[in-house]
């Protein structure tokens, strides 16, 4: 997760979403630009390894995609202004996307993180409550 950490409206209905049929598992994230609030988040929803909980998105980014056991996918849910670089980073680091709505500002940002998905065999969301 990307966002979403504790005090989080719309968080904890992607969390709850995403661990709704149990074929999911949060196991990594940067909920907040507190490291403070992204450890008690972590702690609150149970993270199995606190080292995989990250100061910032392109920290995340670098290092689960550099794992073996890596995440399979990221769900962002920050300001929808942030919503494109986030997406675009995750993307070029081969990881799979979930996105809360708008996916970006621009349509010329929505046609390339649709591009870049497209040619690297991505999968891409965009969630609507």
């Amino acid at each position: 997760m990307i966002g979403g950490g504790l005090g989080s409206y719309i968080g904890k209905f992607h969390r709850w979403g995403a661990m709704l049929d149990d074929s999911a598992e949060l196991v990594s994230g940067c909920f907040s630009r507190s490291m403070d609030r992204n450890r008690a988040t972590a702690e609150a929803y149970h993270l199995p390894d606190t080292s995989r909980v990250y100061a910032d998105f392109r920290e995340m980014a670098d290092k689960e995609s550099a794992r073996d056991d890596g995440i399979d996918f990221v769900s962002i849910m920050t300001a929808n202004d942030t919503h494109y670089e986030i997406a675009k980073c995750f993307l070029e680091h081969g990881i799979h996307v979930i996105c809360d709505k708008p996916l970006a500002l621009r349509t010329v940002e929505a046609e390339e993180l649709a591009r870049i998905a497209e040619e690297r065999g991505l999968l891409f969301g965009i969630t609507y409550s």
